[in-house]
């Protein structure tokens, strides 16, 4: 597979299927009242994702990701299918429009617990997601049954037209041809199933090497590859790097904080994105937040801070792990509980509201990240996350 040349061309907007309500449930699902909380950062609102980690491991190397060092070696110790199956409950009790992000590692990796978590989902009437490498959707069969039984949302990693930049910076040669080959088998199993309302995205990391190149990026997603919608994460400390020095978070975060804001610009109006402008002007303030820091070879360690408090993840999210310890983010700082039994997920939610209180006052620059920022990258997307807070249970 070879990149394609930043040639003129006729553009279009990518045609999703069209849209349809989720599944419904196929078990009651009574929504949970809000008990009425007070104090300092008490909120009464439903959560509207929950993300579960699978595994902790994966198989490829990428330099801003530490969990391909990790193992499973743990597993007997991790969340059974009955227990996941109950917080699940438990979750659609509480946002039965609630969506569920089912997380890694590299959570393919585990074929058979992924798409039971898949299942689980459809059968609570939630939406799933779930960002993957690509690599284990290796074949039409497989492409067909995370079409029938998979996540609603499939997000495939991709860093990248270029596949020299996206194996280099994933640390896995062929790694680039193994994501662009799910992708045409995952669109192509979609279009052998008329009525099937799976998104299929790519996510891509933007660093110091490839904003530059985003509107080629952009062309190749959207008019080569065909996908619905490219979506855009930005550059922090590696996720789960623990160490003293981060390295590619060190050499990687020099981006021009106008130049990539008008590259998106223009992005936005030759492909009809309808970007969100606060969103866009974040990302401008994000990069400047980075060129003042001078500790940033600490990564997490490191005093970076952005200059606008852009999170807002305490609002929305609950985070479990593989162990069933539950956080509202995914950083260490803050306080969480162990869900131990039926009840522990609606009393963490409902009784953190000094957790929310403490994360008010956070300017961590993890607070870009795609899963936590306050502003959805789109107009469209602010306005759906806006109808879902006013249809969500005590809305």
């Amino acid at each position: 597979m070879t990149a394609r040349a930043a040639t003129p061309r006729a553009t279009r907007r990518p045609r999703l299927p069209a849209a349809a309500p989720l599944q419904a449930p196929a078990v009651a699902t009574p929504v949970a009242a809000a008990p009425a909380t007070g104090g300092c950062g008490a909120w009464a609102g439903p959560p509207r994702f929950l993300f579960v980690q699978a595994n902790q491991r994966c198989n490829l190397r990428c330099g801003h990701c530490a969990f391909w060092r990790r193992d499973d070696k743990d597993r007997a110790n991790y969340l059974s299918a009955a227990r996941q199956r109950e917080i699940f409950e438990e979750f659609a009790q509480l946002n039965p429009r609630g969506g569920v992000v089912i997380c890694g590692g590299e959570p393919m990796l585990d074929l058979e617990e992924y798409f039971f978590m898949a299942r689980e989902c459809r059968r609570l009437g939630l939406k799933g997601i779930s960002v993957v490498n690509g690599t284990r959707i290796r074949s039409a069969a497989t492409a067909e049954r995370m079409i029938a039984e998979g996540p609603h949302e499939i997000s495939i990693s991709l860093n990248s037209h270029d596949p020299e930049v996206h194996d280099r910076t994933r640390g896995v040669k062929g790694a680039f041809d193994k994501a662009v080959r799910a992708l045409r088998l995952l669109l192509e199993a979609r279009r052998k199933a008329p009525g099937s309302t799976t998104r299929i995205y790519v996510m891509g990391l933007i660093f110091d090497e490839n904003w530059r190149d985003l509107e080629v990026f952009y062309d190749f997603v959207l008019n080569d590859l065909g996908a619905d919608k490219l979506k855009l994460n930005f550059l922090q400390p590696s996720f789960g790097e623990d160490g003293e020095v981060d390295a590619f978070f060190r050499d990687r975060h020099g981006v021009d904080p106008d130049g990539v804001v008008a590259v998106i610009a223009r992005c936005d109006e030759r492909f009809g994105l309808g970007l969100n402008p606060v969103w866009l002007g974040q990302v401008g303030m994000y990069f400047r937040s980075l060129a003042r820091a001078r500790d940033l070879d600490r990564g997490w360690r490191a005093g970076a801070a952005t200059e606008e408090h852009i999170c807002d993840t305490y609002e929305r999210n609950i985070m479990v792990d593989q162990y069933g310890f539950a956080r509202l983010c995914f950083s260490g700082v803050y306080r969480g509980e162990r869900l131990e039994a039926p009840g522990d997920l609606r009393r963490f939610w409902y009784g953190a509201g000094d957790v929310r209180a403490a994360m008010r006052g956070c300017n961590r620059v993890c607070g870009i990240s795609h899963s936590v920022r306050r502003e959805a990258s789109t107009l469209a997307g602010e306005l759906e996350k806006r109808w879902a807070l006013l249809a969500a249970p005590g809305g």
